[in-house]
């Protein structure tokens, strides 16, 4: 079972692992530093930031993974859906 979606619009200025990190923590309504679980123990952040980096044009594609009880899917580097899980699986998958 699934709760709500929360979306949120990458900015130029910010790391898309950035934009990951304070979208869980705000889903949650905490403060990312209490989040159980850091970005790193999940997935490579400067590899993501790469596979999305809009500077060698690869914003293509859809990448989803789990971390702190949601599941976060990033939409071509340019939008972040996260949604809180309520079954704890953990999944990563990439699509093209």
């Amino acid at each position: 079972m699934t709760g709500t979606q929360h979306v949120y619009t990458t900015s130029p200025s910010e790391p898309l692992s950035q934009t990951i990190v304070y979208g869980i923590a705000d889903a949650k309504g905490i403060d990312p530093m209490d989040l159980d679980e850091c970005l790193y123990d999940c997935i490579d952040p400067e590899a993501l930031d790469e596979l999305f980096d809009s500077s060698n044009g690869s914003l293509v594609g859809t990448f989803s993974f789990s971390m702190s009880g949601c599941r976060v899917e990033v939409e071509r580097g340019q939008k972040v859906i996260v949604t809180e899980r309520q079954d704890e699986q953990t999944r990563v998958g990439v699509t093209a």
